[in-house]
């Protein structure tokens, strides 16, 4: 599997996500009537531009004679004011190397479009492209003090709060939309019989009345078509009690290699098991043997409001299935499942999503296994931005919090913005420290094989 793959999947998939979020933190503060000055594509250096945005205002005659000494600059900065609410125009400056001097007021960079008599035509918002393509950003107006009514730094408590959970929102609700597209694509999907061939002794499966030979049609209620299928609903379900419904099957003790070893009944049983958080070695959840047979595949026809109970579902089961992560790394579960590594870097997610984008499947089961992985991924990106960490979503949503408990008094902007700087450097270092682990990892992996 080449580099260069396993990097372009890790941009495909999850570069959008972040995008997404950020789109979710855009259009609510647009709502509020946040201005937004940027909206980053990647992180800098800046390779170029797009500005949008057109406002119109009228110079002082002052203030016109000064703009024509910048004929020649295409980008300004605009020095802003309100009064009652009115946005005015107070000075222009061709750097920033003026600003602490103009420390009461807004600077705006802007790019002059057209200068006709005193009136001035410019963009404020700019949509930047940058180097490093590994998410994104918006950058509200006034984000760490200001007096302007358009700014974020005035609006209320809970209007910031809107603004600073909606790139989470975003991220917990595209998994659904995901899964309910897919679902409706028309196409067929692999089926197997999933029969037990061995019960381990004192086993939840042995408990349960589980015999080698059955069948397994369903857990839960729902179908069973695979053995990852099987895997996924009894580690979502670890700990809590799940109906297990199979069809008995009885020895054909005269069969020949190219015959059924078993008789199946018509009818299915419904047993009651717990899979269990910390198995025997060598031993899973339920404490079965699986074989698969008689692999084909079958074209499920999936309705609309099918669509949307399946799409429910599977978020729901992601969420199962993180939690249950969460909760194996501090109990110390033993189970299988929770064997490989606590977590993965952007290294680690090209080398799954290459290893996927080389797989020799068709491609509406690459497509299921591409939507499941963003879905997850989409989901840890909402819960890593609820933690409480500076520089982060939660970080600064713990800041508003904290005003809210001290009746409207804000935290100093330099402090906040120390903290913010100190959980940035805490971030990065942590990617570093799980990037380093993923190329160990993939070392080691390799030379094994070799």
């Amino acid at each position: 599997m080449s580099l260069f793959l396993s990097v372009l999947s890790f941009i495909i998939v999850l570069v959008p996500l972040v995008i997404f979020h950020e789109f979710g933190h855009f259009f609510s503060a647009k709502f509020f009537k946040i201005k937004v000055l940027e909206f980053g594509f990647g992180f800098p250096p800046k390779l170029f531009s797009i500005w949008t945005s057109e406002k119109s205002v009228t110079l002082k005659e002052s203030l016109k004679d000064k703009l024509l000494k910048f004929t020649s600059k295409n980008k300004l900065f605009l020095c802003l004011s309100s009064d009652d609410g009115v946005v005015q125009v107070d000075d222009i400056l061709d750097s920033k190397k003026d600003i602490q001097s103009f420390g009461e007021y807004d600077i705006v960079e802007i790019k002059k479009v057209e200068l006709s008599g005193n009136i001035l035509r410019y963009k404020e918002m700019q949509w930047s492209f940058n180097l490093l393509p590994l998410g994104g950003f918006v950058r509200p107006f006034g984000e760490e003090s200001s007096n302007h009514p358009d700014s974020f730094y005035v609006k209320s408590a809970y209007k910031r709060l809107v603004v600073l959970t909606s790139g989470v929102l975003v991220n917990a609700v595209l998994p659904f939309f995901l899964f309910f597209f897919a679902y409706l694509i028309p196409g067929d999907v692999p089926q197997v019989d999933l029969i037990i061939s061995e019960v381990m002794l004192d086993s939840p499966a042995e408990k349960s009345d589980l015999r080698t030979g059955d069948k397994i049609i369903g857990i839960n209620g729902k179908p069973i078509l695979d053995f990852n299928a099987l895997q996924k609903e009894l580690t979502a379900s670890l700990g809590d009690q799940v109906s297990i419904e199979v069809k008995r099957g009885t020895p054909n003790i005269f069969a020949e290699s190219w015959e059924p070893k078993f008789f199946y009944d018509q009818q299915s049983e419904v047993l009651f098991a717990t899979p269990r958080w910390n198995p025997p070695d060598k031993e899973g959840a339920l404490g079965v043997s699986i074989t698969s047979e008689n692999p084909t595949r079958v074209s499920p026809n999936i309705g609309f409001l099918q669509a949307i109970d399946k799409s429910i579902d599977s978020v729901f089961q992601l969420f199962k299935l993180a939690y249950n992560s969460i909760k194996a790394m501090i109990i110390g579960s033993s189970n299988p499942q929770f064997s490989g590594p606590a977590a993965v870097g952007p290294i680690g997610i090209g080398q799954i999503t290459g290893s996927v984008a080389t797989a020799e499947i068709n491609v509406r089961d690459k497509l299921m296994i591409y939507i499941e992985l963003i879905s997850i991924l989409s989901l840890s990106l909402a819960f890593i931005n609820l933690l409480p960490i500076p520089a982060l979503d939660g970080g600064r949503i713990l800041f508003v919090l904290i005003e809210i408990l001290r009746r409207g008094k804000k935290i100093p902007p330099d402090r906040e913005r120390l903290v913010n700087a100190l959980g940035f450097l805490f971030m990065i270092s942590l990617l570093i420290l799980i990037s380093v682990q993923d190329v160990i990892r993939i070392y080691q992996s390799t030379a094994v094989v070799g």
